[in-house]
């Protein structure tokens, strides 16, 4: 089984997907799966591309970094 990082390409945003699954065809099929469940209006989107694949194995996990955020403290 595989942890993979998708980004998902929209006209206005990317949105950072991850998922855990046996093969590619069932993780595309779960990205899907996951924007229906998280937004009420599925937003329209131009791409999706397998950004990062990792197998899953005790202590993985991905950085998931928000482009152009700056907190000021």
């Amino acid at each position: 089984m595989n942890l993979d990082r998708f980004e998902v390409a929209t006209k206005s945003e990317v949105i950072d997907v991850v998922i855990a699954a046996s093969d590619d065809e069932q993780a595309f099929h779960l990205v899907d799966v996951e924007l229906e469940k998280y937004f009420l209006k599925v937003p329209e989107v131009e791409d999706i591309t397998l950004y990062e694949k990792k197998k899953i194995r005790d202590g993985n996990g991905f950085v998931i970094y928000e482009r152009g955020t700056i907190l000021n403290s």
